[in-house]
């Protein structure tokens, strides 16, 4: 049990520094609001000092595989996520742990596999079931992730005759703790935020972001010319991956040279380094519409498109196309739009939107209500509610034998930085 000032670790999956992407925001921002009631120490597989330019005061450490054990064991619970935390299964298995599962990244990474092969995909496997067998409580993000994930649990004999009777809503080993956004209402500056990405000072600014191998970028290229036929001073905005070392880059090598073949001079559609976390503002500030375009399939349906919300508390409307259950809310309320997945329908949409300035006020109005009341202090409370009364889980399964485990985490730790 871990009351008030009780030792929590955070074990983040990826570098914490300046520019990250979702699993290390993830993972900061639940320390950071985790350090609001528990000692909370930050783990990072990279440079503690980039670490700390983010963390602020929270204590944050630099590990690796040979120094975790002794960095955590005096902790009296943790949030492991990724493939990090097959280390701590496998070092840590007296201290109560929750697995963060809001990423499916065995699901998403099938995307790369003609790229990656299938040993990343049974790296993938490993790690997953690790956490099943492993963790004492599992973290998920919607009520669709949490299906997938209950059926998997009860594949794996965690959840059976044992507990079921006891809890057969499942939420003592399951909990829904989505992606969230500061408290603060964002407060950017337009004029920054377009010097940020290199765009002009007039003009709409169409964001679609990163590019990953489930998203669909040329769908809104090839809708690209009729929308500036619509509106010819507008730009669109991609960004390039903050961790390219680790993340396959043939979706964003396409949807690059298909840019240059449409905008040769790149006057109208731009490619810019990944911002900084802490300037995410301005650039929200900058943007007049988000364009989330993702392939059908498991991934998207078990995703919470983060863009999505992040978008929202920035005050900016977006329009998805298979987006998600994320992008199924928004549209409800009008803070978001879908369209179907043509060119034709896509390029209609965003030129409807970007004319009607008031329509896009009021879409944008919803949605900053909608962020408001999805802050960290909000989603993070059934984990903070589970480390109040954290213990090791009865139902726990063995740790695998180490017979072939030893090369895989080697490898891991490589992948990682962490080696």
């Amino acid at each position: 049990m871990t009351g008030p000032g009780g030792r929590v670790a955070v074990l983040a999956p990826e570098p914490i520094r300046p520019r990250m992407a979702g699993m290390g925001i993830r993972a900061l921002e639940l320390a950071r609001v985790l350090s609001e009631e528990f000692d909370v120490r930050l783990l990072t597989p990279g440079s503690a000092a980039g670490a700390r330019e983010v963390a602020g005061e929270i204590a944050v450490v630099s590990v690796s595989p040979s120094s975790l054990a002794g960095q955590a064991r005096a902790v009296d619970a943790a949030v492991v996520s990724g493939h990090a935390a097959s280390f701590w299964f496998h070092q840590l298995p007296e201290v109560p742990v929750a697995a963060d599962l809001y990423d499916p990244f065995p699901v998403e990474n099938l995307h790369y596999a003609r790229v990656l092969g299938e040993t990343t995909s049974a790296h993938d496997r490993a790690a997953f079931e690790l956490a099943l067998a492993r963790a004492d409580a599992f973290l998920c993000a919607s009520p669709e992730q949490r299906l997938f994930y209950a059926g998997a649990l009860f594949s794996r004999g965690r959840i059976g005759a044992h507990n079921f009777p006891d809890d057969p809503t499942l939420s003592g080993l399951l909990k829904i703790v989505p992606f969230g956004v500061p408290r603060e209402p964002a407060c950017g500056d337009r004029k920054a935020g377009r010097r940020a990405v290199g765009a002009p000072l007039s003009g709409p600014l169409v964001l679609f972001g990163g590019i990953y191998d489930w998203y669909q970028p040329d769908l809104l290229l090839t809708a690209w010319p009729e929308i500036l036929r619509r509106h010819p001073d507008a730009r669109l905005l991609f960004f390039e991956n903050p961790n390219p070392e680790t993340t396959p880059q043939v979706s964003f090598g396409r949807a690059r040279q298909r840019a240059r073949e449409i905008d040769p001079q790149g006057s109208s559609i731009l490619f810019s380094p990944w911002l900084p976390y802490a300037s995410r503002a301005d650039l929200y500030a900058a943007t007049d519409l988000l364009v989330t375009i993702c392939s059908e399939g498991l991934e998207t349906e078990l995703s919470y498109r983060t863009r999505l919300l992040d978008a929202a508390w920035g005050g900016v409307p977006s329009v998805s196309v298979s987006g998600g259950s994320l992008a199924h809310e928004l549209a409800r309320i009008e803070a978001g739009f879908e369209s179907a997945p043509e060119a034709s329908a896509l390029a209609g949409r965003v030129v409807s939107l970007l004319s009607d300035p008031e329509r896009r006020a009021r879409a944008a109005a919803a949605a900053v209500r909608f962020a408001a009341a999805r802050s960290w202090k909000v989603v993070a409370e059934p984990l903070a509610a589970w480390i109040r009364q954290a213990r090791v889980d009865a139902g726990r399964l063995a740790l695998p034998p180490p017979a072939g485990n030893r090369s895989m985490l080697r490898r891991l730790g490589r992948r990682l930085g962490l080696s």
